[in-house]
């Protein structure tokens, strides 16, 4: 079943993998930094067949291949899970042709995910969560991965802001904006 599969022996989850990896495999894993965006990960967990859930921000990753191989790593255990209480294993929670095919068609492995490019990272995590809608799973956890925009205040800009007396012409145009909205909302003329 699954499991198997989920949680290898310990000597081949270690095969390859050591205290303290190469540079060029953390290289292979950090992928591109790009420090204009923020690149987090959300947890969505759900009971009862949805009567309840939670929502919360989970984690920030300084690229978006790593927040990728998180988001696959945990979505990987989840379903690994669901499968193993199902009775079923990996495999046949995929279609081999089709609109759910999955590549590649296994749990979570660091060296089969590496040889993704992060677009197709990206598609095997959609397609992992998908899987969890498909047989109306009643209760786990999804992580999904989302990308924001991060705009860092610096000294210079914080120190003009600091300088400056009352509202700058944007906030004081938002709040007329905001004005003119609830008047209308009110049903002032």
């Amino acid at each position: 079943l699954c499991r198997a599969l989920c949680m290898p022996s310990t000597s081949s989850t270690n095969q390859g993998l050591d205290a303290h990896p190469a540079p060029a495999l953390l290289e292979q894993i950090r992928g591109a930094v790009d420090d204009d965006v923020a690149h987090e990960t959300s947890k969505y967990t759900w009971w009862s067949k949805h009567e309840g859930s939670t929502s919360e921000r989970d984690r920030t990753f300084r690229s978006r291949r790593l927040a990728l191989l998180y988001v696959a790593k945990r979505n990987s255990e989840q379903l690994c899970d669901y499968a193993e209480s199902a009775g079923t294993d990996w495999e046949a929670l995929f279609p081999t042709s089709g609109t759910h095919v999955l590549r590649p068609n296994r749990p979570f492995d660091l060296h089969a995910m590496l040889e993704l490019g992060d677009d197709a990272m990206q598609e095997w995590c959609d397609a992992v969560c998908n899987a969890f809608s498909r047989y109306k799973v009643v209760k786990g956890s999804l992580y999904r991965y989302q990308p924001r925009p991060r705009k860092v205040v610096e000294a210079a800009e914080l120190y003009a802001i600091l300088q400056r007396e009352g509202a700058d012409a944007e906030e004081l145009d938002h709040t007329r904006r905001q004005a003119l909205l609830l008047s209308d909302i009110a049903g002032f003329d």
